[in-house]
């Protein structure tokens, strides 16, 4: 918005301290020049975001529309051969994907997208009204649906807090909404707390959110009263370290179970347990453990924050099923082992570069940190990549269980769901012949590819299509006749396929 220069009704009379108010000067000073200026710029700033809410809502609408004449034309784009209710979903899964491809966000921001707009069209007329105006955000309007969400049917209740939410968020802030939104559902709604409490617990969950420098966010959606139990323990551990990690003798091979040290100075094992890894009082030691791991990492890791403290207390409590040797579930830690690709530039693993190597299901690690895992850790698979192509030399044979070479090349290959956008790890994905087997598609490497459960049911059920092309790209066509492509993980070239591959059984 442009801002109009100051003018003289603007201006505001200046009045120095003890001097006559009928010589005051109109006011050309520095001073109230500011003034307006500063109130110019907070007005744009309000018109800014005016503007930002109604854009909001037209994307609402837009959206809203998209999907509902999805699911009216859900024949066009589904397979008729589905029941009726099967059809509405993957009618609405497939315009999910379209529209989360189109807009390259990921299909689970979109779906959120989605039902925001849905809730707002079809429940909510008072809160979409207000945003169409630009008297409350985006972010008040996601607080009121998540207000009317699982309410009783009794639409009365919901059209009450609809109304009264709405009037109250275009003078507060979302954070003081939500405190509003919870008052009056308890006031207004029939169904008890106990009912609705039993309802929110179903929806349960843990996720985790990559973070920079090697790091990663660990969230999980509990009861309120298992959250703070949880909290008040990892407190606990905290304060009984406090001041004394320092103190803790060599006897005490620097053990969480300690009621003094939060320290984990012994050797460090990264992942699970090795269940060949020789145990014992003389073995190396894991956090939370003695005995039965393999050494990768022998620098003491202190924690000196409360912080950390908690947060070390919870590694060891979920990796290691305790803070000691007393635990529980020691024994079954030795039986549970995670597979993870670790990738190295041959240069870094020799220590000529320092590169970053790439964790699988994360991202970039340190050089160092590749290093450590590529020569010691049993619980990770070793790549190693040429220094000029990126292609993958090779694929570590030692990794505890493996799988079949064509299975496990395939996933070194794709990382994960080959579908545009989505991050579900190959691991935990399906198998896909891009040519049918039915339709003599060949089990072979150029035409396979991992896809994820929901996006494996997508191509076989609707008419999104898919080609295997050159290279492992693979290029997907939308219903609409959008065009996707996704490149594989990594490089590899068809020497790096064994013999067998093109022969192997189906999957």
């Amino acid at each position: 918005m442009p801002i109009a220069p100051v003018n003289a009704r603007s201006r505001r009379v200046s009045v120095r301290d003890g001097a006559d108010p009928r010589n005051a000067v109109s006011d050309s000073s520095p001073y109230a020049i500011a003034q307006d200026g500063l109130e110019q710029l907070v007005e744009a700033a309000v018109h800014a975001q005016r503007v930002e809410a109604m854009n909001a809502a037209m994307g609402v609408d837009v959206i809203f529309l998209t999907v509902s004449f999805a699911l009216r034309a859900e024949q066009a784009f589904v397979s008729p051969k589905l029941s009726p209710s099967r059809r509405r979903e993957m009618a609405r899964r497939s315009v999910t994907s379209e529209l989360a491809t189109a807009l390259h966000v990921p299909e689970r921001t979109m779906q959120r997208q989605i039902d925001d707009a849905w809730a707002l069209s079809t429940q909510l007329p008072a809160t979409l009204s207000a945003l169409r105006s630009g008297s409350l955000s985006l972010h008040h309007a996601r607080v009121i649906v998540e207000a009317v969400a699982g309410l009783d049917d009794d639409p009365r209740v919901r059209t009450d807090l609809d109304e009264q939410l709405s009037r109250f968020a275009a003078e507060h802030t979302a954070a003081t909404v939500r405190r509003r939104a919870r008052s009056l559902r308890e006031k207004l709604q029939a169904q008890s707390i106990a009912e609705r409490h039993r309802a929110a617990r179903a929806k349960r969950r843990v996720e985790i959110e990559p973070a920079a420098d090697g790091m990663a966010w660990l969230h999980a959606f509990l009861p309120a009263a298992d959250a703070l139990l949880i909290r008040d323990r990892l407190d606990r551990v905290a304060r009984e370290s406090d001041g004394s990690a320092n103190a803790t003798s060599a006897a005490d091979g620097g053990q969480l179970g300690s009621d003094r040290s939060v320290r984990t100075d012994a050797p460090m094992t990264i992942g699970q347990l090795d269940p060949d890894h020789p145990r014992g009082p003389d073995s190396p030691t894991t956090i939370g453990h003695r005995g039965g791991g393999q050494v990768v990492d022998t620098a003491r890791v202190v924690a000196l924050t409360n912080d950390q403290a908690r947060a070390d207390a919870l590694r060891d409590l979920l990796l290691y099923g305790g803070l000691g040797d007393d635990s529980a579930f020691a024994a079954a830690c030795g039986r549970v082992r995670p597979s993870v690709h670790v990738t190295v530039p041959v240069l870094t693993l020799m220590g000529s570069s320092d590169e970053p190597g790439l964790l699988d299901g994360y991202g970039p690690i340190d050089s160092e940190t590749a290093r450590r895992l590529a020569t010691g850790a049993p619980s990770f698979v070793r790549l190693l990549t040429d220094p000029v192509t990126g292609a993958v030399l090779d694929v570590d044979r030692r990794s505890y269980r493996p799988p079949a070479d064509l299975k496990r090349w395939l996933q070194v290959r794709d990382g994960t769901c080959r579908f545009p956008g989505c991050n579900r790890s190959a691991s935990l994905s399906d198998l896909d012949h891009s040519v049918d087997w039915a339709d003599a598609g060949r089990t072979a490497f150029d035409n396979l590819a991992h896809l994820c459960q929901l996006h494996h049911q997508l191509k076989h059920e609707t008419s999104w299509s898919l080609r295997h092309l050159a290279g492992a790209v693979l290029e997907w066509t939308s219903p609409t006749g959008r065009v996707h492509h996704t490149e594989p993980a990594h490089a590899m070239s068809n020497q790096d396929a064994e013999p067998g591959f093109a022969n192997a059984p189906p999957f």
